[in-house]
């Protein structure tokens, strides 16, 4: 999709060297992913932060784990 929108030419550059990109369009999307892995991530983090996670505090159970 092809679309004309302002970027903070500063705001760019923090980004393009934080994620290793040379051009805007490779460092607007590779923002874009990031943001959507960072979703991904929280939504798994909830997930696993809402069960029932008793075992995981339970030294028998655990010993083998590590």
């Amino acid at each position: 999709m092809r679309t004309v929108i302002d970027i903070d030419k500063e705001l760019l550059e923090v980004a393009q060297h934080e994620l290793g990109t040379s051009t805007m369009k490779e460092t607007v999307n590779a923002a874009l992913e990031e943001i959507a892995e960072r979703a991904k991530r929280r939504e798994a983090f909830e997930y696993w932060r809402t069960r029932d996670n008793s075992d995981l505090l339970d030294p028998e159970i655990m010993k083998h784990a590590w």
